[in-house]
């Protein structure tokens, strides 16, 4: 999970917050999947999805600083069995198209997509612990102190959570994601306004960003934070570039970068705009060297505290740490029981 109950309106409501982002190649295409509503929220937490709100993946395409498809999804009220209906829409060149119908817990076949919604095990792993530390240091432009920390004692903070996902697999015949495009996604949630517009409630694309560069001291109600948490993407450099430069800088010159002001800007360059990059068709890897789209296996905190550090900083776990909360088939994730 790569940020928690990050907007205000997310706390209020837990169906609303998107805590990660996947985008890798599955069975039969591209597997888009969304990771909202964590059971970490305690009694907070509000089962299903929210029914008068929208699930979107927005993807940008050859670099654009747009979206050119995006895929839209609804559901109704929770019935007695807890399950709700689907409906799934594809919005492209100015046409909106129902392209799945069907219900939670479900695979659903659609118009050149399958689609599963419904509660899962989380297969984000991390030592909230250690994260602690990590931003204690980081984010205070301070050396990283670990305390009695250490990565031989690393336990998953996350093991036995349970989250609501939402996975859109796109069929390698769409004539936008087909093979070897290069494509960029983000996942957001929308809710209905009484004027009957929609509000983008909150966001989430390259994983770690929200809580390294954004939640600062923790959650956080400041005009900033609201500005980012309902920004499009295009906007994240004008709104952040300084920041995270800034922050990067300090980081990087405390481990001996020589050039650190360099360094601070060429990784603001490659967090922002906040979007998920990946070249469709080809292995996921979220990755130090790069990021390719981003595997449900991949250690994302362990990458991020590296690349922002330009030091290794060993989060003493692997995928094997949440290999229970996996399959190799669709929906790729574990449903609850």
């Amino acid at each position: 999970m790569s940020h928690h109950l990050d907007s205000p309106l997310s706390r209020k409501d837990s169906r609303l917050n998107v805590t990660d982002t996947y985008v890798f190649d599955g069975e039969t295409g591209t597997a888009l999947v969304m990771v909202t509503n964590t059971s970490l929220a305690g009694d907070a937490r509000k089962p299903g999805f929210h029914p008068e709100a929208r699930y979107e993946f927005r993807v940008h395409l050859d670099g654009s600083p747009t979206e050119s498809v995006t895929y839209t999804l609804t559901f109704g009220e929770r019935e007695a069995d807890g399950s709700q209906q689907v409906t799934a829409n594809r919005v492209a060149g100015g046409g909106d198209t129902v392209i799945a119908e069907g219900r939670t817990g479900e695979v659903i076949d659609g118009t050149g997509v399958r689609v599963w919604a419904g509660e899962a095990a989380d297969p984000f792993y991390l030592d909230l612990g250690h994260l602690g530390h990590i931003l204690a240091g980081f984010q205070n432009e301070q050396p990283i102190d670990n305390g009695d920390w250490t990565p031989t004692a690393a336990k998953s903070s996350f093991t036995g959570s349970r989250v609501d996902v939402i996975v859109v697999e796109v069929a390698t015949s769409d004539q936008e994601l087909r093979p070897d495009r290069r494509i960029g996604v983000w996942s957001t949630t929308h809710l209905a306004t009484d004027a009957g517009g929609w509000r983008q409630i909150n966001r989430n694309g390259i994983p770690m960003i929200w809580p390294l560069f954004l939640a600062r001291g923790g959650d956080d109600d400041s005009e900033e934070y609201h500005r980012d948490t309902e920004a499009h993407p295009a906007q994240d450099l004008e709104n952040d570039g300084d920041r995270v430069t800034r922050m990067v800088v300090a980081a990087a010159a405390r481990t001996g970068v020589v050039d650190a002001a360099s360094y601070g800007k060429q990784v603001a360059r490659r967090l922002l705009p906040n979007v998920l990059p990946y070249t469709v068709g080809t292995p996921a890897a979220f990755s130090f060297a790069g990021f390719n789209g981003r595997a449900l296996a991949d250690n994302a905190p362990e990458v991020m505290y590296g690349l922002v550090t330009n030091s290794a900083i060993p989060t003493g776990l692997d995928g094997q740490d949440a290999a229970e909360t996996r399959q190799q088939s669709f929906p790729y994730v574990v449903p609850s029981a």
